[in-house]
């Protein structure tokens, strides 16, 4: 947990992954939760330099202080609560099923993590 807290607090994300089965490990911890091997490496990813996509499975339908919150399911399987930032554009609204891109990732001010995205696309389900 301490070097995913350690890469979060540089602006980059890590993952735990498994070197046995493969499986991404989260949240952070020693033991693979497939396949219950402890063989861990780590996966950073930056998102100033690297995509870090993912789709918006919930997204929250008031603001809390002004913000937009979502549940977010990126491309490797990891799940997260993350908030979203909004433009004028209807053609890029948060909804379910929306692709969205990590842009900065850390630690705020209360020592807490946070994810901030931006939307990509709307989505294009009817749901």
């Amino acid at each position: 947990m301490q070097r995913f807290l350690d890469a979060l607090s540089k602006g980059v994300f890590a993952v735990a992954r498994c070197r046995y089965c493969s499986s991404s490990v989260w949240p952070p911890s020693p033991v693979c939760r497939r396949c219950l091997n402890s063989d861990m490496e780590w996966v950073y990813i930056d998102p100033s330099k690297d995509e870090i996509k993912g789709r918006i499975m919930v997204v929250s339908e008031s603001y809390i202080r002004g913000v937009r919150f979502a549940f977010i399911e990126l491309e490797n399987g990891v799940r997260l609560f993350g908030r979203v930032l909004e433009d004028d554009n209807p053609e890029t609204e948060p909804s379910i099923g929306s692709l969205v891109m990590m842009v900065r990732c850390g630690i705020d001010d209360d020592n807490e993590p946070y994810y901030l995205f931006k939307s990509l696309q709307a989505s294009t389900s009817k749901t």
